[in-house]
């Protein structure tokens, strides 16, 4: 899911309006990640550092969570 290194975990939630996708920097390093959805505009880039979380709401309805990607 995304290009992530696999020591990033992923994950998303859907509520009855939004869903919000997230990701978990657990590296050891600083990262720049971005939330990954199909069909549409991807969430911004961040730096984030260990142990360190971001997330990226969008209106419900066709897209898809696609995980993180590094930028």
């Amino acid at each position: 899911m995304g290009n992530a290194p696999s020591c990033v975990a992923v994950w998303h939630k859907v509520g009855n309006v939004t869903k919000t996708g997230y990701a978990r920097n657990d590296c050891s390093k600083r990262l720049r990640l971005k939330i990954v959805w199909a069909h549409g505009a991807d969430g911004a880039c961040h730096t984030v550092d260990p142990r360190k979380q971001i997330k990226h709401k969008i209106p419900r309805g066709p897209r898809t969570f696609d995980g993180a990607s590094t930028c």
